[in-house]
């Protein structure tokens, strides 16, 4: 398809990204120093593992995330020596206090590191789609991601996801290659995306499917034979593995965590996200994030969208098996997260804006514009509007507003007990209680000085899902009195108190032990988070029971 209106498509490709770098960095330090996602600091922990050991075992294989940390591993050494050069940090120890103190000075570059990742998916989701179906496709797409509130929500966040993503991306525009040109050179780059793809997240290991369409499509165009096909097929498999040992060694000289790890994120329910049948699962996909992610127009799009693609074998082969797979591996779990949608939004994105000029094309040229116009606007303008909403919430977020009154309220010298990372609380003359499960509530500062790193956690973790007061080994909970708590996670268990009754209970019998003095609520395009408790405990505390 050719581009209307002499559009230059190098120069609005360009105005997209810097759009999408607008959207994504404007709010991209939100909640600092604090960290509203308490999974950043855990791959920072493991990148600072890395460096600590001088080894490239991370100690962490959930995801596994390797990739992630070994980018937030290079990312913390470049910090370090921008601060050497420029005097603020004297010594690796002297970088370390800072770090533990403020977790900023590692967390903002990491989200950083994620945004370029991110914008890498959207040049990558344009080249796939142009050479697939042309430039106005190519534009539409990436314009959708630039505009994607789920996709600039992850843009932000230190997660496995993004990157894997961009793998998935490159491994398929290899497979294009494959198609086009059949070389093994494209097939040893496909294997190589792969592997990276795979070390990233597990379930990217689908992006194979990519890569056999592209072999499929090869042999089709009559070049090589079918037992030809199949032995490039299995070879490229095989050198796919073999660049996740050669990537990420630990996975096998490691595999006793590997498979502890797992074992560990092999979770049946977890608070806020526990799934249903595959029906309920495909409805909360569908009704969430993608909704979110791609507006109800663009989710009515698909259809058109898919309908055309089917009679165009390139995208019918290398788009509509990783994506119906993706969809069935994620409506098949037994926990739902809006982040795992994230790999289906740029197949959708490419499926979406060919509907729409499919359909703009089907009306005729006395009406193409008219409807192409009328379509995009109906896609971008939720998506934009959605965007802007959600960035207010993340830059006024309730815990970082129950900070703010804890700071004017609480005297010196008092213990309080925090259930989230408030790193911005830590300058305060208070003793801070921390959870951590089988260890009881720890004394959070002196962690912190002593430079925690994520083999205490995750041994005292166990195979919990959360680490809360709710969580904390009943034995263990005496050692969580304390004058104030700010707790982000009784509500949350109060909503769900059939699934969790124990942890609920658990809560239940801490709040009554003192009085709540404020709450503070989420409310939708103006404050986000979840809702927080702030409970007074002065006075003697009956012990719990």
């Amino acid at each position: 398809m050719s581009a209307p209106w002499g559009w230059k498509p190098g120069w609005t490709l360009t105005l997209l990204l810097v759009v999408a770098l607008w959207l994504r960095l404007s709010s991209i330090g939100f909640g600092l120093p604090a960290l509203n996602d308490p999974d950043e600091l855990m791959f920072e922990l493991g990148a600072i593992r890395m460096l600590r050991g001088h080894t490239l075992n991370p100690g962490w294989f959930g995801h596994p995330a390797t990739t992630t940390m070994y980018v937030l591993a290079v990312v913390n050494v470049l910090v370090f020596l921008g601060g050497w050069l420029c005097g603020r940090f004297a010594s690796v120890e002297a970088f370390g206090t800072a770090v533990y103190g403020d977790p900023s000075w590692i967390i903002l570059p990491g989200r950083l590191a994620m945004t370029v990742f991110a914008i890498g998916t959207i040049v990558l989701t344009y080249r796939l789609a142009k050479r697939l179906a042309g430039t106005e496709v190519g534009l539409l797409s990436a314009a959708i991601l630039v505009l994607s509130p789920v996709h600039i929500t992850y843009s932000q966040i230190i997660r496995s996801d993004m990157m894997a993503c961009f793998f998935m991306l490159m491994a398929m525009l290899a497979a294009l290659n494959i198609a086009e040109r059949g070389r093994w050179r494209d097939h040893v780059l496909a294997a190589f995306w792969l592997g990276c793809a795979i070390i990233t997240k597990w379930p990217f290991a689908l992006s194979f499917l990519a890569i056999a369409g592209g072999i499929w499509l090869y042999r089709r165009s009559g070049a090589i034979s079918t037992r030809a096909s199949l032995v490039r097929l299995v070879a490229t498999g095989l050198l796919g593995l073999c660049f996740c040992a050669l990537l990420s060694p630990y996975l096998v000289l490691d595999h006793a965590t590997v498979v502890r790890n797992l074992t560990g994120e092999s979770q049946v329910r977890h608070l806020g996200s526990t799934g249903g049948p595959l029906w309920f699962n495909a409805g909360w996909y569908l009704t969430g994030p993608l909704r979110t992610g791609l507006s109800v127009v663009g989710l009515l799009l698909l259809l058109p969208g898919i309908a055309a693609a089917v009679r165009r074998p390139p995208i019918a082969m290398l788009i509509l098996p990783l994506l119906c797979s993706f969809f069935v591996v994620l409506c098949a779990q037994t926990m739902v997260w809006e982040r795992w949608a994230m790999p289906v939004l740029p197949l959708c994105a490419i499926l979406i804006a060919f509907g729409l000029c499919s359909l703009a094309a089907w009306v005729g040229p006395r009406w193409r514009v008219a409807v192409g116009v009328v379509a995009a606007g109906a896609v971008a303008v939720p998506l934009f509007l959605t965007s802007l909403a959600q960035a207010r919430e993340r830059m006024h977020d309730t815990r970082q507003q129950a900070s703010a009154w804890a700071v004017a309220h609480i005297p010196a010298g008092s213990t309080v007990l925090v259930e989230h990372f408030a790193f911005d609380l830590l300058p305060q003359p208070w003793h801070f209680l921390f959870p951590m499960a089988e260890a009881g509530c720890v004394d959070a500062a002196a962690k912190l000085r002593g430079k925690i790193g994520y083999g205490p956690i995750d041994q005292a973790r166990g195979a919990r899902a959360n680490v809360d007061y709710g969580t904390v080994a009943p034995g263990k909970r005496d050692t969580c009195r304390a004058d104030f708590a700010i707790l982000t996670q009784y509500e949350r268990y109060k909503a769900e108190r059939s699934a969790f009754p124990e942890e609920y209970a658990a809560y239940r019998d801490y709040v009554a032990r003192g009085h709540v003095v404020t709450r503070f609520v989420p409310r939708p395009g103006e404050i986000g988070g979840r809702i927080v408790t702030i409970v007074d405990f002065h006075g003697p505390q009956p012990p719990p029971r």
